[in-house]
């Protein structure tokens, strides 16, 4: 998880408002979150509805992730 402050709508969030590694691209409004098990995909939905409403949540394994540029 970033621990970092990012600049999202004008507005700067926190480190850790979204439980899983995440690569937020603001022009195709896309999450990309690593997900390493089922089981964590499962809750994926509920928390991209809360942090992430208007934005395609968008799966992805330690290779992609790497590749986008996500750290871990």
């Amino acid at each position: 998880m970033s621990k970092y402050p990012r600049l999202r709508n004008g507005k700067v969030e926190g480190a850790g408002s979204f439980f899983r590694p995440h690569i937020v691209i603001e022009e195709k409004k896309e999450v990309w979150i690593l997900i390493e098990s089922s089981i964590t995909a499962m809750g994926v939905g509920s928390q991209m509805k809360k942090h992430y409403p208007d934005y395609k949540a968008c799966l992805c394994n330690r290779e992609t992730f790497l590749r986008l540029g996500g750290k871990l």
